[in-house]
């Protein structure tokens, strides 16, 4: 589309004639990031002030504009391309740190602080912020909230996500709204995180900041064959070793990180292993015994530990120039995103270097091994029209791979312009109906980074929907029945406090089976009917734990669905639900990383069964007791808010699922 000039006018009244630019350069310079995508805006301004953005929105959610938040575009997605056109709104002056508070652990910043500029702000203090992804020298943290970027701490200290308190956010109609995870009602903003600005833009965050370790060793083990070095690292997991990080480079990425950065990789290892320890002296020296045994174990060539600051630094230099190193060898480089379950990485892996060989493209693998998201990438010409063709071909199939072995297209790049085709392979229709309504509800006029994530089309391009166990489509059903029947119902726990015996009354309470202890991947997979306590007891019995409290007398979906403690909620990576209409979704699984789509997690837990009637929930386990702060919350209510009510009317719009959380039910 084209501005006219009676919209430029109105823009440059708002944000000053010197910020909003239409010339040719400031054009190109916005139309691309790191990924193959080249697509113009038709005017770019520059936000000096953050008390612009709300007013800045509501003219172009007047007028109809489509609007981009732009950062640091080091995404590998097309996250960022103007693909309809509209205005890139620049928020890179926007990078202040506005405050450090290290009694209550929190950090107050703008959207675009530099990831590297607040850890370099938290050092001296003894603090550091966990999320590290390795672009973090340019990066910037609103934009590592958009995508959920993670790095290489996420095994042990979480994603982008679990590491923010608070967001000040602005959707496409104007409004702002204050999300926090522990807020009533569903978790916006483990929802907004990874959404790719496509449901509204971050104006400010608050992130934890955490005590810097007393103590951090690192260690260098090198392997005569990656599926080696893998199987170490669920050896680790198995054993209940989490370490701070555990990244994994094959031979080809070595040699030319080696090459680029001198940061003392064995140029004839086949593969090799960075992990790094923290806590204390003794704690340390345990681990690091038991690291090597089993390094030893699965044959490694050799173990080596950084003596000092400036080697560990080094190390972690090399790591970092993985990029930069295979961008030297060619014009262009195509970054993969994928993650499968951790026990799956040594096939997985295997038939990713197969497909790599057969299209005849050159192409490095590193990955985050300690939760099987790794990065394929492919150095080629962009000029060259077949060689482009190759490249695309190999990622796609490498995607489609993944989702094979019960995994992503995406553990933290997200998906963009350049990954929509390949969520049909992901999800069912089902699924993806609903991202379409919950980007519909938060942004009706598809303005905010229109064009991403969801498929076109996807109606004729899903695979068949998943087998589904015969209980869950005996609900569904049941649902669909009285759904047709315009018939309302009201959804209970086992736990719950009303006294009634309607026939409007639906449980999952014969829902009520413990479907796997999977203690090579340390994941859970039970059915919503489940009661805590029964679960407590199966776990203890196979000697694993979780984050649930041992008095908490309910189901495990009632427990989700209440928000009734956010400890876990933070554990679940995958969950099945069944929609008002009788729809049955699936998000996540044995992953853990997702990226790709709207976080179905985080949507359901504390949404009180108003959105869904929560089935089947996957969730991490651990090898060790895990500490229980605090007991379980009470039943709750809340009282909806604007974001709410558009998700409930897109996704019930005859409000037949009623719920006593927010008054919709008489006793």
């Amino acid at each position: 589309m084209r501005l006219s000039q009676r919209v430029i006018s109105k823009l440059q009244r708002l944000a000053g004639k010197e910020n909003v630019h239409t010339d040719e350069i400031s054009l190109a310079l916005n139309g691309y990031d790191c990924s193959q995508s080249r697509h113009r805006p038709d005017a770019e301004i520059t936000l000096k002030k953050p008390s612009l953005l709300e007013p800045l929105i509501c003219l172009l959610a007047e007028e109809k504009i489509p609007f981009i938040a732009r950062a640091a575009a080091t995404n590998h997605a097309g996250s960022c391309a103007a693909v309809k056109g509209g205005v890139v709104l620049n928020l890179n002056p926007l990078h202040q740190i506005y405050q450090i508070d290290t009694r209550n652990g929190f950090a107050d910043v703008a959207p675009c602080a530099i990831t590297a500029e607040l850890q370099n702000a938290l050092t001296p203090l003894g603090y550091f912020y966990a999320p590290d992804p390795a672009s973090e020298k340019v990066s910037t943290l609103g934009g590592n909230l958009a995508q959920n970027a993670s790095g290489a701490r996420c095994l042990k200290y979480g994603n982008t996500s679990d590491n923010t308190l608070r967001a000040e956010f602005i959707t496409p109609r104007g409004e702002t709204h204050v999300l926090r995870h522990d807020a009533c009602g569903p978790d916006w903003l483990g929802l907004v995180a990874g959404s790719e600005g496509t449901l509204g833009i971050i104006k400010n965050l608050r992130v934890k900041i955490l005590p810097a370790a007393k103590h951090v060793k690192t260690f260098l083990a090198t392997f005569p064959s990656l599926a080696a070095s893998v199987q170490t690292v669920s050896d680790l997991v198995a054993r209940g070793l989490i370490p701070r990080c555990v990244e994994a480079m094959d031979q080809i990425t070595t040699r030319a990180v080696e090459d680029f950065s001198h940061a003392g990789y064995p140029k004839d290892a086949q593969a090799l292993l960075i992990i790094e320890l923290d806590g204390t002296l003794k704690q340390i020296k345990q681990e690091a015994q038991l690291l090597e045994e089993l390094c030893r174990a699965n044959g490694c060539d050799t173990f080596t530990a950084a003596r000092t600051e400036a080697e560990r630094e080094k190390l972690w230099r090399g790591r970092r120039a993985a990029y930069s190193a295979m961008a030297a060898l060619a014009p262009n480089v195509a970054v993969g995103d994928g993650t499968v379950p951790r026990s799956e990485l040594p096939k997985a892996l295997s038939q990713v270097r197969q497909i790599i060989e057969q299209n005849g493209v050159m192409a490095s693998l590193l990955f985050h091994a300690g939760d099987g998201n790794f990065h394929p990438q492919i150095v080629f010409d962009g000029r060259n029209a077949e060689q482009t063709r190759r490249v695309n071909k190999t990622l796609h199939e490498i995607l489609k791979t993944c989702v094979g072995f019960g995994g992503t297209v995406s553990g933290e790049h997200g998906i963009g312009v350049e990954k929509r085709a390949v969520m049909a392979c992901q999800y069912s229709r089902e699924t993806l109906r609903l991202f379409q309504q919950i980007k519909r509800a938060f942004d009706p006029d598809n303005l905010a980074n229109p064009s991403k994530i969801i498929p076109v089309h996807f109606e004729d391009k899903t695979l068949p929907a998943p087998e589904n166990d015969v209980s869950v489509l005996a609900m569904a059903q049941k649902i669909k029945n009285r759904f047709n029947q315009k018939h309302s119902t009201t959804l209970v726990g086992t736990n719950t406090q009303l006294k009634s015996h309607a026939a409007d009354i639906l449980s999952a309470a014969e829902l009520n089976r413990i479907l796997e202890i999977d203690k090579t991947n340390y994941m859970a997979v039970v059915q919503a009917g489940v009661k805590t306590q029964d679960l407590l007891r199966e776990l203890e019995k196979q000697g694993v734990y979780t984050f649930l409290p041992p008095s908490y007398t309910g189901s495990i979906g009632g427990l989700t669905a209440c928000k009734a403690y956010p400890a876990f909620i933070r554990q679940i990576t995958g969950v099945q639900a069944i929609l008002p209409n009788g729809d049955i979704v699936n998000y996540g699984g044995k992953i853990m990383k997702n990226a790709a789509g709207y976080n179905l997690c985080r949507l359901f837990a504390g949404s009180a069964g108003a959105l869904g009637m929560i089935t089947k929930l996957t969730f991490k386990i651990y090898a060790t007791p895990q500490t229980i702060e605090n007991e379980a919350k009470p039943l709750f209510s809340f009282e909806p808010d604007s974001l709410f009510r558009a998700v409930k009317n897109e996704v019930d719009p005859l409000h037949l699922f009623r719920t006593a959380a927010f008054g919709e039910v008489n006793e």
